[in-house]
């Protein structure tokens, strides 16, 4: 196999398959920790309220909206989505560096691969 191919076909599509992947798992990472921080505003929110009309309703809603966001802040945690979006990201990383020494380094020119 040549050497433009190898980047081509191999190193380039690698690339782009782990930046697709680091950026799928980023946005999961973020639109949990989003969705975490909306419960935990809808609790302050819920409590501020209580305050003016004490009705038993906003406090359990509040409980409620206390658990599903520490289940969604425990989900992220366990299935460890910030650091595989940062794992594919130092894969796609290094993946460019080696394109980049064979760019820089001539051996993906032309003359170097007819050998």
């Amino acid at each position: 196999m040549e050497t433009t191919d190898y980047i081509q076909n191999r190193i380039r599509t690698n690339v782009r398959r782990f930046e697709e992947l680091s950026k799928k798992y980023h946005r999961c990472h973020i639109g949990l920790m989003i969705a975490c921080f909306s419960c935990f505003t809808g609790v302050l929110i819920l409590n501020v309220i209580y305050l003016i009309i004490p009705v038993i309703w906003l406090i359990l809603a509040s409980c409620v909206l206390v658990l599903a966001g520490l289940f969604l802040l425990f989900f992220d945690v366990l299935n460890d989505y910030s650091s595989k979006a940062l794992e594919y990201k130092y894969k796609a990383d290094l993946l460019n560096y080696e394109k980049n020494l064979y760019e820089y380094n001539g051996w993906a020119s032309p003359s170097n691969t007819e050998k």
